[in-house]
């Protein structure tokens, strides 16, 4: 029997390794991005009591 041999063209792991990094991107940006909803959650509570910006509801 001819033997056979197996040449990786990455290192064993680096799969999963590339999915933790994803992960923790996604961590990182959802925590950005809760940061900038509350940033424009307070700038509308913030013209909604200036008077100078008249808000209707209709």
């Amino acid at each position: 029997m001819a033997a056979t041999k197996l040449q990786f063209t990455s290192k064993p792991g680096s799969f999963i390794d590339s999915i933790r990094a994803y992960r923790e991107y996604k961590k990182v940006w959802r925590a950005k991005m809760e940061i900038k909803l509350e940033e424009i959650e307070n700038q509308i509570e913030r013209s909604k009591d200036d008077p100078f910006y008249k808000v209707e509801m209709v």
